[in-house]
């Protein structure tokens, strides 16, 4: 009934928007009832600010209006924090004695995350790590990597198995990231490296401060990247830069990322949070189904064309070979050695 609709907490609605069946208009329209009825009219935090106008202050998501919904329970194993307030999704990643490495923990809960907050009825979602980190993220976490015989990456013998499978989470963490309908922004402090990188292209707009760099690092330890993860960087940056990249493993400044266009924004540390709340309120105050269709529509548009089965058959070998060869062992080996490899191209 009405009358129950409009007792609902924040969590239990969120509960029932998990219902099968529930599509986004019937939810989308629930959700205006709940709102009215309940007197919450949406208001913008600072109707001042510049750079926004009335009209959009009037409509837009009230950050500091809606209450806070934690989605996560406090544990030795969460290495991510969700949290959703009014029509806005917040992933932390906050595994900070592993430098927020993408293991299979980590991978696992953003995955759950970004569900949860579809689930909740958020209509933009920021993927973060802490405030004044200096590692945004170190990336795959290589000792995940699986070898054929089941030992591990670090002390077995045998070949590696596919390192970038489509059972791999990190893998599986890129595919939930472009399939959601919600635009999802990054925000950046710190250095980002190798496959996180990826996580960061990504994200439909970026925002960083003036200490983040990216760096893309197969080349670096022998890994064999896969096609479709170098696509999401084919699609953001100039193919030139791209190259660069990934033939040479070096970081890029936040200077040289906004200037190719890889990051929309950069900020000083201490306006960070406030300038993604904006951007994020600002996309919230517009026309949710408007806005998963032009996301779905983008992408489609930019989307490399499907390889030949021929070409993908080659590629697919070329991977094989490299991740059976002696320089990914002697990548792997360096890496958790600390040296520098000695790539020999056997």
């Amino acid at each position: 009934s009405e009358a129950e609709l409009l007792g609902l907490s924040d969590v239990a609605f969120a509960t029932v928007a998990q219902a099968p069946g529930a599509s986004l208009v019937l939810l989308d329209a629930l959700r205006q009832l709940r709102e009215e009825a309940l007197g919450q009219r949406i208001q913008r935090r600072r109707l001042s600010r510049a750079d926004l106008s009335f009209d959009d202050a009037a409509e837009a998501a009230s950050a500091s209006a809606a209450p806070v919904v934690t989605l996560t329970e406090a544990s030795s194993r969460q290495v991510v924090e969700i949290k959703v307030q009014g029509f806005v999704g917040t992933i932390m990643m906050c595994n900070d004695a592993k430098r927020n490495a993408f293991s299979t923990d980590v991978c696992d809960q953003m995955r759950e995350g970004i569900r949860r907050c579809c689930a909740a009825g958020v209509r933009v979602i920021v993927l973060r790590a802490r405030p004044g980190v200096k590692v945004w993220s170190a990336g795959h976490d290589i000792r995940d990597f699986k070898r054929i015989d089941g030992s591990a990456a670090q002390t077995g013998s045998s070949k590696f198995q596919d390192p970038l499978s489509r059972e791999d989470s990190f893998v599986q963490l890129l595919a939930e990231m472009t399939r959601i309908q919600v635009p999802l922004l990054g925000c950046v402090e710190g250095s980002v490296w190798g496959a996180a990188t990826d996580i960061c292209a990504c994200c439909d707009c970026l925002v960083g401060t003036p200490t983040a760099s990216f760096a893309i690092t197969p080349a670096k330890i022998g890994l064999p990247y896969n096609a479709s993860g170098m696509s999401h960087f084919v699609q953001v940056m100039p193919l030139h830069v791209v190259k660069w990249m990934f033939f040479s493993g070096e970081p890029i400044s936040a200077e040289e990322a906004l200037r190719v266009g890889f990051l929309n924004e950069v900020v000083p540390a201490e306006q960070l949070t406030e300038k993604i709340e904006d951007m994020a309120l600002i996309i919230a105050s517009r026309a949710p189904l408007v806005v998963s269709l032009l996301k779905k529509q983008i992408l489609c548009i930019a989307s490399t064309p499907n390889m030949a089965p021929e070409v993908f058959e080659e590629l697919h070998e070329m991977r094989r070979q490299t991740w059976n060869s002696n320089d990914m062992e002697e990548g792997i080996q360096a890496f958790f050695s600390k040296r520098k490899p000695v790539f020999r191209g056997d």
